[in-house]
């Protein structure tokens, strides 16, 4: 595994810490109290106090505060550190969770940016569409009391084997080292570098070594299928020895089972030829309705409901419990179109790391896009069988995508190859 170096330099840009300041103080009470308004009255001098924090090296928390969360069917306790704190580690994170995600296996997900519940879901129910006979049983498991159960010294240990850089490392264990025993559940690190854990113990392990065709993870909560029992019982008790040497334990509910039972993972019970919201969630919604009175609040429910319910089979429930129709928008006819005539691009935002080396159909472009960071060529391109979007400021692209409009020869192939500047970036060149 090759270490990331020189990171502490992207952390500190100011583009990133304003982003980080914007990010925490979004909410009105967040900016009303007496350090988001000290901090908004001057945001340069804010930028630069934070800057020095981080760059300094001693770098410490002030402290936190617990409180109790209501999360469900748990009642979980949380931590909260100052405001300046919190914006501190966004800033460090902003910038660290985009170089642990190229090194995290696609079928991962949880607090990872574009990767939630429903793009996991999807990869399940298109293998088991895919592959039915490689995937009739299942196997599953969670870990117990995960983010209180981390042993700090081997997660420091996971950090050092991802990163060189010495003043982030130093940042990293102030957040590591803050609970006497375990990481904190309400720090914006804790999510990531759990995450990073898991990888290197589980992750790489199942999929490199072991070569686990269909393996999903969703933060501690664990999905391995395929056509064996037999075989999944031997995948079990590799999970067991992995977890034994991080010092976690595997709760002692996990099991094999026939998909045909139902999976009920990621808030939904998937089944081989549909898939439905789980009873809980379902219930949780009705009772909610039944409570509540005010009409914008039914229709706020509604709206998170349908949020939930399009990824499954449940026209019929939608309507049961509200009353309403559920239709695909593609099936209304509506159209838009900017009145300025410039192109909109759908499909995730990828960044350089995850181009390199990569082959892409590059389909359109659309030339002098303002960003923050002054006006970019958005690349329209499709990898791996999906639509992203992809912002560059290198003339050659634009050269080469404008040639191509101009001659009619978009779409276009191309080989992305990866050159790391002076100041550690990487830039993307089409071949």
């Amino acid at each position: 595994m090759w270490r990331e170096d020189n990171i502490i330099e992207e952390i500190v840009e100011d583009s990133n810490i304003e982003d980080a300041i914007k990010t925490v103080l979004r909410k009105r009470r967040r900016k009303r109290s007496f350090a988001g308004r000290r901090i908004l009255a001057d945001v340069p001098k804010a930028v630069e106090r934070i800057r020095q924090r981080i760059r300094s090296g001693r770098f410490k928390l002030g402290g936190y505060r617990e409180m109790t969360v209501d999360d469900g069917p748990k009642v979980r306790t949380v931590q909260s550190v100052s405001l300046e704190d919190r914006i501190v580690l966004n800033a460090v994170m902003n910038v660290v969770d985009r170089h642990l995600k190229v090194r995290f296996i696609r079928t991962t997900s949880a607090s990872i940016k574009n990767r939630g519940t429903h793009d996991l879901l999807q990869y399940i129910v298109k293998d088991i569409k895919d592959d039915p006979e490689g995937t009739l049983f299942g196997y599953q498991f969670d870990i117990t009391k995960f983010y209180e159960s981390v042993d700090q010294d081997i997660l420091l240990d996971a950090v050092k084997k991802m990163f060189k850089d010495k003043i982030l490392i130093g940042i990293l264990e102030e957040c590591i080292r803050m609970m006497p025993k375990g990481v904190s559940i309400g720090l914006r690190s804790s999510q990531g570098l759990c995450n990073l854990l898991l990888s290197i113990y589980l992750d790489h392990r199942l999929k490199d070594q072991e070569a686990v065709a269909h393996y999903y993870r969703y933060c501690d909560d664990g999905l391995v299928l395929s056509g064996s029992k037999k075989y999944l019982w031997k995948v079990r008790d590799i999970i067991h020895e992995q977890a034994r040497k991080a010092r976690l334990e595997i709760k002692s509910n996990d099991t094999v089972f026939p998909i045909t039972e139902g999976i009920d993972f990621l808030g939904y019970v998937t089944r081989p030829d549909h898939v439905r919201l789980r009873k809980r969630n379902k219930q949780k919604f009705a009772r909610k309705m039944h409570k509540v009175k005010s009409k914008k609040r039914r229709q706020e429910l509604t709206a998170s409901f349908y949020g939930l319910t399009k990824h499954a089979d449940c026209k019929n429930l939608f309507y049961k419990l509200t009353g309403k129709k559920m239709k695909k928008l593609k099936d209304l006819g509506y159209k838009y179109k900017p009145k300025d005539g410039r192109k909109r691009f759908t499909g995730a935002r990828i960044k350089s790391p995850e181009l390199m080396n990569k082959d892409v159909i590059v389909l359109d472009y659309e030339k002098d896009v303002p960003t923050k960071n002054g006006n970019r060529t958005v690349i329209k391109l499709e990898l791996d069988g999906k639509e992203r979007k992809y912002f560059t400021s290198l003339e050659e692209t634009l050269f080469i995508c404008e040639s191509a409009a101009r001659d009619g020869e978009l779409p276009f192939e191309a080989h992305c190859e990866g050159e790391v500047s002076e100041k550690g970036l990487i830039i993307i060149h089409f071949t």
